[in-house]
């Protein structure tokens, strides 16, 4: 159910629940309001706490009740949907945007002091300000008085253009009040700057920390991190004032560290013990974690080179990884054969997207027979190459046959059931990777080749299906251009010719290509 769907379903109930009984007439009408009102405080308060925002606000202007539990309503979600401004246009140099802020300003203005004028506990406030550039900073201010420097609060996020005429600062003063500090449980905050010192309050219930485009330091963030020992989960996304990230021993609870596009950064130095999953999205930097006992997530995006970093230092960062996930955007190095394992990984996913400037990148797919003999607990595998990938001159299709080379298996692959590649096309080393994947792992459940361009679209249609009942159908997106059909058309035939002969006969097998309306040339 939509929205607005769910909107106009709960005002229509509330309408029929508590109209008047002078609306409706008649004995059964006029029982509804006084069989609410009997309910208990508590009871009234929770179905309340239940509403989106706007929908409690209407409960409010029909119903007694309601309009108790509104002046003590603690859960507020303040953006331009919550408060129904969506069908206004925000515009950067007219008055119109000036006039569509003050309006958003002025509603936002009038609730927070309404439940500070009743002395109200709130224990969630989401301000989500973007459409506004020109909030006065006078006014973030005392909203962030009114709600968060008050016992109780437990959620405080703060969302704010990114192109705001006049950086905000977060105020160190909103937590610096400990009775306050220590009952927020998650704090995030977009687009502002934030500069906590020593006198930054014990945010000893902290549990979920996210800071996207705040203007942080290094010293700033050590401050918050060394006050918040409770914390499960950090996200920091495009801080570009953070040089080297240091995660201290005293974050016992931390599982969850995610860390994208910080451009100045260069080092990630993690000392909590308890880190589970680690994700990092970023030009490659130095990551050192003390203790790697734990660490079994890994997810990594880079622009380039990043496959041969993961198998030189990964397995030294992260020995004991289970689910590692690497999507290279830019690959030109074969990655190489080393010594080293990761003796628990059980799924693996590689990414190889295009070149990033536009030309074939020199890219050997065997090579990645390397993370698989490093891996000898892999159960399932997953591959997606840009068609952009492989030479233009590695094509099966049209070649020399009767001299087709196969590359024989170095080792086997006992526990590997899974494979899906998806971008497959009619290279001659990626189909010789599919052969050597078929003749290395004798526990093979599924093999799947998907010949469209793969994640960036959605479902495909299955024409080549072996021993499975499944069915894939759909549309695969309206970007497939005729060189996408065209290469996804030899890619089958090579599928036919050349792998599916070999596929035994207990492994479901299974080539996606575009669907019928992708070759459709009406369509195009």
């Amino acid at each position: 159910m939509g929205i607005h769907a769910a909107a106009c379903t709960t005002k229509q109930w509330l309408r029929e629940l508590f109209t008047p009984p002078c609306a409706h007439g008649g004995s059964a009408c006029r029982r509804r309001e006084p069989v609410f009102d009997k309910l208990p405080v508590d009871i009234i308060h929770h179905i309340h706490s239940l509403l989106p925002v706007r929908d409690a606000a209407r409960a409010a202007c029909v119903c007694r009740g309601f309009l108790r539990s509104w002046r003590c309503y603690t859960n507020l979600t303040l953006s331009v949907e919550t408060l129904g401004l969506t069908g206004k246009k925000y515009k950067d140099d007219a008055d119109i945007f000036l006039m569509d802020a003050k309006i958003l300003i002025n509603v936002v203005d009038k609730i927070l002091r309404n439940h500070s004028r009743h002395g109200m506990e709130i224990s969630r406030l989401d301000l989500e300000l973007y459409p506004c550039k020109n909030i006065d900073a006078s006014y973030l201010d005392r909203w962030l008085q009114i709600t968060a420097v008050r016992p109780g609060i437990k959620e405080l996020k703060l969302v704010l253009c990114r192109s705001m005429k006049k950086e905000y600062i977060f105020p160190c003063s909103v937590l610096s009040n400990e009775a306050a500090a220590s009952s927020v449980r998650s704090l995030e905050l977009h687009a502002c700057a934030f500069h906590p010192t020593t006198t930054l309050g014990w945010l000893s219930r902290l549990e979920t920390l996210c800071l996207y485009r705040v203007n942080i330091t290094d010293e700033g963030l050590g401050h918050l991190l060394s006050k918040s020992f409770s914390l499960g989960q950090i996200d920091i996304i495009n801080c570009s004032k953070i040089i080297c990230l240091k995660i201290p021993c005293t974050l016992q609870k931390l599982n969850v560290l995610k860390v994208s596009w910080c451009g100045r950064l260069q080092a990630v130095e993690i000392n909590a013990p308890n880190l589970s999953t680690l994700h990092f999205i970023g030009a490659l930097v130095e990551i050192s974690v003390a203790d790697p006992s734990q660490l079994q997530d890994v997810h990594l995006i880079g622009p380039s080179h990043l496959l041969s970093y993961a198998r030189a230092k990964l397995s030294y960062t992260a020995p004991n990884v289970k689910s590692l996930s690497l999507i290279s955007l830019w690959e030109n190095v074969d990655i190489p054969m080393m010594p080293s394992k990761f003796p628990y990984l059980t799924k693996l996913t590689i990414d190889i997207l295009r070149s990033l400037q536009g030309c074939f990148i020199r890219f050997d797919v065997l090579s990645l027979v390397s993370f698989l003999d490093a891996s000898p607990a892999l159960d399932s595998f997953t591959l997606h190459v840009g068609q952009d990938t492989l030479r233009p001159d590695d094509s099966v299709v049209g070649g020399d046959n009767a001299n087709y080379e196969r590359w024989q298996p170095q080792c086997r692959h006992d526990h590997l059931r899974q494979v899906t590649i998806t971008g497959f096309c009619s290279s001659k080393k990626l189909a010789q990777f599919v052969i050597y994947l078929l003749e290395s792992s004798p526990r093979l459940d599924c093999l799947t080749l998907d010949t469209t361009p793969g994640p960036r679209y959605s479902t495909k249609c299955g024409i080549t299906r072996k021993h499975t009942s499944s069915k894939k159908m759909g549309i695969c997106c309206p970007m497939m251009t005729e060189s996408n059909i065209a290469e996804a058309q030899r890619a089958v035939e090579v599928a036919n010719t050349y792998i599916a002969g070999r596929v035994p006969s207990g492994v479901g097998f299974q080539v996606l290509e575009p669907c019928s309306e992708c070759n459709n040339p009406k369509r195009r």
